[in-house]
């Protein structure tokens, strides 16, 4: 997988999902074994070849750090120990590539196709149905590649590590491997050698797929040029149109290279031994291993630039946009400092919070605000993933005449914060904001500390300087004592007094994905010209092994597994207790959340009129962001970031656990906050409730241009689940509504509405919506605290209740949709891709149905068996599978897919597959592990509970189907593929939807009754209009 740049101004706290409902498991050693365990490592110890370097209790984050370094090789290892039974393991290197060709990342996929212990082809993916993992996956950096994986069982543990470890130290690193995964010649199709001959492979469409996104191109580009002297000045993942100018033996001199002992970094984090780790990882891998030296793949520093720098690229139009006039972007981009110098790095990001983040910074004052634009981009914020930092500052919907004007209101906007600085209240509510996110418990806090320890640990910076979080803040607070303008300095630094500056500017050329087509042709020309017969015969040749190769049964056997009597017999039960506060029923869990409550509300909406109810997701957006009666917007912003984590409102649409007809829609509200501040949190939800102002249409029209910029951002990424919500609103009434909140259906509205002119008579639904919703008269909620402040808090609910306007009255009325239409039918959303994201849709049963379980299982064995060796390897798309979704939806998907009739017939002959597949009980005990990865993973503190909350599915639910799991027999999934999977079924509604370019081909499927809808079409249609 690639990692782009990830800057970072905003984080809230996530949804719980269906699926994830048990909790940790309980770790079977006593603190007291724990600690005498951890008391071997002191520092000069040597263990198992490794030498401790450090060891440091760093108590913000309840964990002690062990630095080590392995004496014969100099690998170095950080173990952190924490009472967490969600343990990770990763193992990583510095790679610096010097081209595009995407070296790093092919091997990255190369080497998890089989290793020296473990010759089957792929075991990495055949390891994702044997084990529990909580995550598993490799990821490829700018400048480093990483192997992490995260599971709560020791066994599962020890199996990872030995398939990871094998894979990287010892790959077979095979030809047809590199041909598959990375790039190939080869006929369209391979059994007819007068078909013609394409390029081919995963990672060549993987990275087609990533450069469909106009945001991602100007990320690599402005990475590129603002670093041009050394490795980042290259695309790591990999350029289309350089990718096939790599050979085989850079691949194996690349691993040679850079995969060494000495240039490896170990990370494990949880409650695991350390010891044994060591005692593994030295025996198994190490123990034999030389020296070489590492500084080879360091990376200087940049050489600082003397005068500011422009560039201006194209990118292809985007049919979403709003307004086609406002189709600029541009970035304004300063390299800062040495992500080694830590504490810079932690003001630096302070101070990027400060100007970005919310209504009262002042970019968005200036920048967003003014009408310059329609929001920042996604490429906004403080980066501290290379050697060298940046402070990034971009701009969507943008006039290209404007380019000019933005950058004289940036000039204007850094000179004036050095002369104003920053009121006490907003430094403060960043500050809070930090502390929120320290206390703040997730289930992967083990792998979050990993990504954010990676990069400066690959410049071997001090990690454990980087942990003590409340050592950087009370430094920060003690220069800023000393010196009022401290903030002022920094931004006259790195901003004003920064020659090394990058301005970028990107517009749309309606010839850019005709020319990236022809590059692609005219590459493919030059290299089949140079081709003798011979070799073209070569090509027909290799294309028949590589899928005789991908056809062959294999024996897995040789990887290592879990088992099911590996599961535990009965699911963890989390104890809730349900009373009224006010009238208004509340679900209470007493849990160590680390002194922080947690709240949600379901406001139901079963009541608001149809016409405003599509309205919804944008008041959610909005109504936190308007202001009240007593305090403007920027004012209730600050007072909001002080005291909470913020104030939500999100789409809530849950279907029936009885019912596939069913289904509860309403607002859910969340927010948390730290214990002292929860009487705060109670007055703030009081005062937007009873006194919330929709009226400023200046606001308002930013908002909804922001929201409608926001929305187009994320759906070539994912474009999969686009595509499935789009196929099952055309089979199932609920995710017909789930569509039309947040599927392209919303995004097309929100295109719509940002196109209008006269917002008032809009602004004026919104204050219908807030008058139907915001009081307690459909409300119910839920609290998940720690006992200590218990009764305080619940004595400020009650205040807040008390507050709010209604009687309380049926807070949990459900819809329900009687059509029976079963025709098959599909869309086809064009859109300027180079790749494809296919779905088909079967409405099956809902959660508490026998078949459900089956079905469950089902999906994962198709997927495993049948959809990823179809679509991935041969096919070539990056990624394909099925899927039950919580509406009983069976979801067929390919992601990043090079085909689209090809996988929808694949889809389609799912069923005869399972006929003449021998499915082994193995594949269906592997199944089912996969299934159990998902509903055993670990719930944080936060999230306990909230399955019965938001779904009405009780521990019994959870054990009746757990044991449900189990039993299913191969009788059953046959029986289940008959019923639901087999073409032609009376009474099955089937939809399917196709994301992607003009595709002629999709129409000649007509029993499918596909519906083209152009974007770029209608657009243009209104614009005439």
């Amino acid at each position: 997988m690639l990692r782009l740049l990830k800057l970072s101004r905003n984080s809230s706290l996530r949804n719980t999902a269906l699926q994830r409902h048990v909790k940790h498991r309980t770790f079977s050693l006593s603190v007291k074994q724990k600690q005498n365990e951890l008391n071997k490592f002191k520092k000069g110890e040597i263990l198992h070849g490794f030498i401790v370097d450090e060891v440091a209790r760093i108590d913000e984050l309840f964990l002690t750090a062990f630095r080590l370094s392995h004496l014969s090789t100099g690998a170095q290892y950080l173990h952190l120990a924490r009472d967490d039974t969600n343990n990770v393991f990763s193992i990583g290197f510095r790679t610096t590539p010097m081209d595009s060709t995407g070296l790093p990342h092919i091997l990255e996929h190369t080497t998890l196709c089989g290793s020296e212990r473990y010759p089957c082809r792929d075991p990495f993916f055949k390891m994702l149905r044997r084990s529990l993992a909580t995550f598993m996956n490799a990821m490829t950096g700018p400048d480093f590649t990483i192997y992490p994986f995260s599971t709560q069982n020791l066994k599962d543990y020890r199996n990872l590590q030995s398939v990871y470890l094998d894979s990287v130290f010892k790959p077979n690193l095979r030809e047809l491997d590199f041909r598959q995964e990375g790039w190939r010649l080869e006929h369209t199709d391979v059994n007819d050698k007068n078909s013609s001959i394409v390029f081919k492979g995963v990672v060549f469409n993987e990275m087609k797929g990533v450069f469909n996104d106009n945001q991602a191109i100007l990320a690599e580009h402005m990475l590129n040029s603002i670093l041009p002297s050394h490795t980042y000045s290259v695309i790591s993942g990999g350029d289309p149109l350089v990718i096939p100018s790599l050979e085989y033996s850079d691949l194996l001199n690349f691993h040679q290279k850079y995969y060494h002992a000495s240039n490896s970094r170990f990370y494990s984090y949880g409650n695991f031994p350390l010891e044994e780790h060591l005692k593994f990882i030295n025996d198994r891998y190490l123990f034999l291993s030389d020296r070489i030296d590492a500084s080879m793949s360091a990376v200087p520093p940049e050489k600082r630039w003397n005068e500011p720098r422009k560039e201006h690229i194209a990118c292809r139009p985007d049919p979403m946009l709003a307004d086609t006039s406002r189709h600029g972007t541009i970035a304004i981009a300063h390299l800062c400092n040495d992500i080694t110098d830590i504490q810079t790095t932690f003001e630096m990001y302070v101070l990027s919070q400060l100007l970005l983040k919310g209504p009262n910074s002042a970019f968005y004052k200036s920048l967003v605000e003014s009408n310059v634009s329609t929001g920042f981009g996604p490429v906004t914020g403080f980066d501290s993933q290379c050697r060298d930092t940046m402070f990034v500052v971009s701009l969507q919907g943008v006039k290209p005449e404007d380019f000019g004007k933005v950058q004289d209101i940036y000039d204007d906007t850094v000179n004036r914060v050095i002369e104003e600085g920053f009121e006490k209240d907003h430094v403060e509510a960043v500050l809070h904001g930090i502390e929120l996110q320290v206390k703040h418990q997730t289930s992967n806090f083990g792998l979050n500390l990993l990504f954010n320890l990676t990069s400066l640990w690959n410049h071997n910076g001090n990690l454990i300087q980087a942990l003590r979080i409340n050592d950087a803040v009370k430094i920060l607070a003690l220069r800023m004592k000393e010196n009022p303008k401290y903030l002022q300095g920094l931004i006259e630094t790195y901003l004003r007094n920064n020659n090394h500056r990058l301005t970028l500017t990107m517009s749309p050329d309606e010839k850019y994905e005709q020319n990236k087509a022809a590059a692609e042709q005219e590459l493919l020309r030059t290299k089949l010209e140079k081709l003798t017969e011979e070799e073209k015969e070569h090509i027909y040749v290799n294309g028949k092994i590589l899928l005789a190769e991908q056809q062959k049964k294999e024996d897995v056997g040789v990887l290592p597994t879990l088992k099911i009597e590996d599961l535990k017999a009965d699911v963890d039960r989390y104890e809730t207790s349900s009373f009224e506060i006010s009238g208004v029923p509340l679900q209470l869990s007493i849990q160590p959340t680390n002194g922080i409550s947690y709240y949600r509300g379901i406001l139901n909406t079963r009541a608001v009129p149809d016409e405003l109810k599509k309205l919804i997701p944008l008041f959610n957006y909005v109504v936190a962001k308007m202001g009240t009666r007593n305090y403007d917007y920027r004012t209730f912003d600050q007072m909001t970031q002080l005291k909470t984590g913020g104030l939500h409102f999100m789409n809530h649409v849950a279907e029936h656990k009885e019912s596939e007809l069913k289904y509860e829609e309403g607002v859910l509200v969340e927010s948390y906050c730290l214990d002292r501040n929860s009487n705060d949190m109670w007055r703030l939800w009081s005062e937007l409730f009873n006194n919330v102002q929709l009226t400023d249409p200046q606001r308002f029209e930013t908002l909804v241009k922001m929201n409608a910029t926001n929305l187009i951002n994320n759906i070539s990424h994912a474009g999969h689940m686009y595509a499935m919500s789009s196929a099952a609103s055309l089979v199932s009434p609920i995710a017909r509504v789930k569509e039309s909140l947040s599927g392209l259906r919303y995004v097309s509205r929100m295109k719509r509405i940002a196109q209008t002119r006269d917002l008032a008579p809009l602004m004026r639904s919104m204050q219908e919506i807030a008058s139907h919703v915001l009081n307690k008269q459909h409300l119910r909620s839920a609290i998940n605290l720690a006992q200590e402040r218990k009764d305080d808090v619940l004595e400020g609910i009650r205040a807040f209740y008390d507050s709010l306007q209604g009687e309380p009255t049926s807070p949990h009325i459900l819809a329900e949709d009687r059509s029976t239409e079963t025709y098959e039918s599909g869309n086809h959303h064009v859109l300027p891709y180079t790749v494809n994201y296919c779905s088909k849709a079967i409405l099956t049963v809902p959660y508490t149905h026998p078949d459900y379980a089956v079905l469950r299982v089902l999906s994962k064995l198709i997927t495993s068996t049948y959809l990823h060796p179809e679509i991935r390897e041969k096919g070539g798309a990056y990624g394909g599978g099925a899927k039950l979704t919580s509406e009983g939806i069976f979801s067929f998907y390919s992601y990043r897919d090079p085909n689209s009739t090809r996988t929808f017939d694949l889809f389609d002959q799912a069923y005869d597959f399972l006929l003449k597949h021998p499915l082994s009980q193995s594949d269906i005990d592997e199944a089912k592990l996969g299934i159990f990865q998902q509903i055993d993973a670990p719930i944080p503190p936060s999230n306990r509970g909230m399955t019965k909350f938001t779904h009405g599915i009780t521990d019994d639910d959870l054990q009746r189907q757990r044991e449900q799991l189990k039993a299913v027999a191969k009788e059953q999934l046959l029986q289940a593929a008959e019923r639901y999977l087999k073409p032609g079924q009376h009474g099955i509604r089937v939809g399917r939807s196709l994301l992607g370019p003009s595709n002629k081909d999709i129409l000649n499927r007509s029993s499918d009754n596909w519906t083209v809808l152009n974007q770029e079409e209608a657009g243009q249609a209104r614009a005439t209009e």
